[in-house]
């Protein structure tokens, strides 16, 4: 079997074959192993094949058996970068036997930095795309780290672009061009699969590279960390600012509220909002109706671990009302109120745990603060003295690298592309409200609700936290539910879920703007008790 690889796929910026044009034909090996062995001899411009392994069949990836596969391991334009540092896009890329036809691009996390297996995972409940047989790529994105949290190289332009958006690109071309060499053929579907920062990578292929994905699932996603985290350090502020101090005078932040504290917080947010959806089932589904007051958890006296003093009801309340600046200015959505604000992810997020003036929650601990979303980075800003008149000016010139809150969808619409995006009401690391209000403007921007829904559905899981985890239903699959879109016009009303946060219930999680409502008779778990409605 012969194949040929396309002149459009390897032309885009730059990559090429360097050894033969792209028009040669090569011979493909019959047997699956030769044809992996065969792949050592691929040549693109300016990249390395570091290794390729054809691995047999029985390794298992999120309790699932992986087939008979071909892993290659590559690097796109390696180079020596600021401060002397090593840089290249590094890559694998899965080809397994049998295929069934598809590519998915498996989106990284954080601010990726490590290559993760190239397994096509997501989260529980979905089966990865390797164990389907679909050929899946992951990458690095351009940079090493010490970990997904490691954001030193914001310091280097180049590693700026290739994070936000350029490296998706340079690996989908050449992950293509290897499936068709492998499998002498092309991919019938090609899929961009991620959650948090890659659900964020989703939605930036879909808006600037419209041509490469059939369909995205972006989950979480990252999509404006330029303005989100304008709130992150205002909240900060807030809360250290109510923070007990130390023999030297120093605020703990972990102390702002303590445990006691977080669940009162919590059992309110329950009482006021949990029968807004006709069930009193610990799921908040009516979460567009729910507004706490704290008010009635004020001490009348002194405090005790009965009530709030005022100063921490005031602090939450800023908090929950999102950040404005001297004038009174909205400078983005507060978050919502969901039940989990007594969690340990909560708490890990906003205030930590340490017992010393310096904080380690994620909220503080986060580096790409300093070194992404400050242009030119400052990597020693102090979050703590964040100037609300002053300083979000800093965060906007890395909006034109990194942000995905564009409602542009009129390239992915043309080429009949199909994106599922979801977030978790509980999320603590990405606002929902933010992810909402793009989906709002989305609507706006392209003809209304039932024109944007041809294209674009939006999920949101009461209790569900970042990706997944929290006191809601967090097992579903957003990924055969895509497949079924795209492949067979299926389009998604709802999404089946369970979890163990409730053993044993079925629900299903309705496309927005609707909610599952209790239907007056039935079981709680029963997801038959419930219709999705319009709140």
């Amino acid at each position: 079997m012969r194949f040929r690889i396309p002149l459009a796929l390897m032309a885009s910026a730059g990559i090429g074959l360097v050894t033969a044009p792209v028009s040669a034909q090569v011979a493909r090996p019959a047997e699956p192993a030769q044809a992996c062995e065969a792949l050592k001899s691929a040549q693109f411009d300016k990249t390395t094949i570091d290794k390729v392994t054809f691995v047999a069949a029985g390794q298992v990836a999120e309790g699932s058996v992986l087939p008979a596969h071909c892993v290659v391991q590559a690097e796109i334009g390696a180079r020596t970068g600021v401060q002397g540092v090593r840089y290249g896009i590094r890559y694998e890329l899965r080809l397994p036997t049998p295929w069934n036809g598809r590519f998915q691009f498996q989106g990284g996390g954080g601010v990726d930095g490590v290559v993760r297996p190239a397994f096509g995972v997501l989260h529980p409940g979905v089966t990865p795309a390797l164990a389907q047989g679909a050929a899946v790529a992951s990458t690095d994105t351009g940079h090493q780290g010490s970990s997904t949290r490691d954001a030193s190289f914001g310091l280097d332009p180049q590693a700026r672009v290739d994070w936000g958006y350029n490296a998706v690109e340079q690996v989908t071309l050449q992950a293509k061009a290897l499936v068709q060499r492998f499998y002498g053929e092309p991919a019938r579907y090609a899929y961009f699969v991620g959650c948090s920062g890659g659900g964020r990578q989703g939605m930036m292929a879909a808006q600037r590279y419209p041509q490469h994905f059939d369909g995205i699932v972006s989950g979480a996603p990252i999509l404006e960390q330029h303005l989100a985290q304008v709130g992150s350090l205002v909240a900060l502020r807030a809360f250290q600012a109510i923070a007990p101090r130390n023999a030297k005078g120093e605020p703990i932040l972990s102390r702002a509220l303590s445990q006691k504290d977080l669940q009162l917080i919590d059992n309110a947010v329950v009482a006021q909002c949990d029968a807004l959806d006709g069930a009193k089932d610990g799921i908040i589904e009516n979460y567009a109706a729910c507004k706490v007051d704290l008010r009635a958890l004020q001490c009348a006296g002194e405090k005790t671990d009965a009530c709030l003093s005022r100063a921490q009801v005031s602090a939450f309340t800023e908090v929950m009302a999102g950040p404005r600046n001297s004038a009174g200015v909205q400078l983005y959505p507060g978050p919502p109120w969901d039940a989990g604000i007594s969690s340990a992810t909560w708490r890990g997020n906003w205030l930590g745990t340490s017992e010393t003036a310096t904080p380690n929650s994620a909220k503080y601990t986060n580096e790409s603060i300093r070194n992404v979303f400050m242009t030119p980075a400052d990597p020693t800003f102090d979050y703590l003295t964040f100037d609300v008149d002053r300083d979000p000016a800093r965060m906007m010139a890395s909006a034109g690298i990194t942000t995905t809150r564009g409602v542009d969808y009129e390239g992915f619409k043309a080429r009949g592309g199909k994106t599922i995006v979801y977030v978790g009401m509980a999320d603590s690391l990405v606002n929902p409200a933010g992810v909402r209000d793009w989906y709002d403007r989305l609507v706006k921007a392209n003809g209304g609700l039932e024109a944007t829904q041809r294209f674009a559905r939006f999920f949101i899981a009461p209790g569900v936290e970042h990706c997944r985890g929290g006191r809601g239903l967090d097992r579903f699959d957003p990924v055969t539910a895509l497949q079924n879109w795209v492949e067979r016009g299926v389009a998604p009303d709802t999404l089946a879920s369970s979890g163990a946060a409730f053993p044993g219930r079925t629900r299903m999680i309705c496309a927005w703007p609707k909610i599952a409502r209790y239907k007056g008779q039935g079981s709680f778990d029963e997801a038959a008790s419930f219709e999705c409605a319009v709140p």
